[in-house]
């Protein structure tokens, strides 16, 4: 496949990463490419097959990555790899199944932690979600609408004018804000409600946990909730918000991101060692965090890849937390 310059973002969590093709190091596939039928924005290609994907097992700058795909001498020895299928609608997974009559259509759409960055499709949220449904009785086939480093603009696109071919019951919206551009959270609110009137579907925003490593977002996630949740109004049937669902789990495990005065710890959570303390840079974590877990590799933070993308695990806690909150939903629909 060709090389590739896309921008991967862990959206809503203040880390960009540029993931550029090295022909030489044959690092990732090209997975992204430009769709007429969304004015040329991009989106999935159609019918990949074992597409190959890598990138970092950790928190990381965005200028280490950068380098680092560029063939530059940086060392990341920690990294992880998936492989990606999409069908030819564009989308990661199996071919869709045609709508079969009592069963609930869910489209979950949104940007790399939707899509699943750095799992298998099976352990993604949308899936998991799924399986979770399932067994609680429930007919549904839910959709991975995920794209890495999908801005609100490209998902309202894609929710106007592919979406209703499909014709989904649910949609379930996940993407934090952008943090930056002019009014981000009115942006936001008028897509969720351009999406709502071209599908008709029932919308629940689902943001995106924040990571202890993800400074800004850490600052701010709770406030970026509320406004969002103002915004957005009744268009919504919810607005939930992962990161007090992932903070619970994340406890008494796993390094953890503290604030202590004017200094940064990395603290060990089950027995209280602190590995180092830093004072914060203005943009990034402190190079000596980002050392640490390259030096150290059972330095790793609970539910968390890296600082923006849950692993497997976190994204089954995502979905448990979705669960009772789309339930509710489809039996509202089974009974009107």
């Amino acid at each position: 496949m060709g090389a590739i310059a896309i921008i991967v973002g862990a959206l809503g969590v203040g880390l960009w990463v540029s993931l550029v093709r090295n022909s030489s190091r044959g690092q990732s596939d090209t997975i992204i490419g430009r769709w007429d039928k969304l004015g040329g924005e991009p989106w999935l290609l159609p019918n990949l097959d074992e597409a190959r994907v890598l990138q970092p097992d950790r928190p990381h700058s965005f200028q280490e990555v950068h380098a680092w795909r560029q063939g530059k001498d940086v060392q990341i020895n920690r990294s992880r790899e998936y492989s990606l299928n999409t069908n030819r609608h564009r989308l990661r997974g199996p071919p869709l199944s045609p709508r079969r009559p009592g069963t609930t259509r869910i489209i979950a759409i949104g940007d790399s932690v939707t899509h699943g960055w750095g799992v298998t499709f099976e352990e993604a949220y949308p899936a998991q979600l799924e399986s979770m449904l399932k067994a609680n009785g429930h007919k549904v086939d839910v959709i991975n609408a995920g794209v890495p480093a999908n801005p609100v603009s490209v998902m309202q696109r894609w929710c106007t004018a592919i979406a209703p071919e499909l014709k989904p019951d649910i949609i379930i919206w996940t993407r934090r804000s952008a943090r930056q551009g002019p009014r981000p959270v009115a942006s936001y609110a008028h897509a969720i409600r351009a999406c709502k009137r071209a599908t008709g579907a029932t919308i629940i925003v689902a943001l995106p946990p924040v990571s202890t490593f993800d400074l800004n977002g850490s600052a701010i996630w709770l406030t970026e909730r509320n406004h969002l949740a103002a915004a957005i109004g009744n268009k919504a049937k919810a607005v939930v918000d992962l990161t007090p669902h992932f903070r619970a789990a994340q406890k008494g495990r796993g390094e953890m991101l503290e604030r202590r005065g004017d200094t940064l710890a990395v603290v060990d959570q089950e027995t209280g060692r602190v590995w180092l303390e830093a004072a914060p840079t203005p943009m990034d974590l402190p190079p000596s965090i980002y050392a640490l877990f390259e030096d150290e590799p059972d330095v790793r933070e609970a539910l968390f890849f890296d600082d923006g993308h849950p692993d497997a695990e976190g994204f089954k806690v995502f979905a448990a937390a979705l669960l009772p909150i789309v339930s509710a939903q489809i039996q509202a629909q089974a009974a009107r």
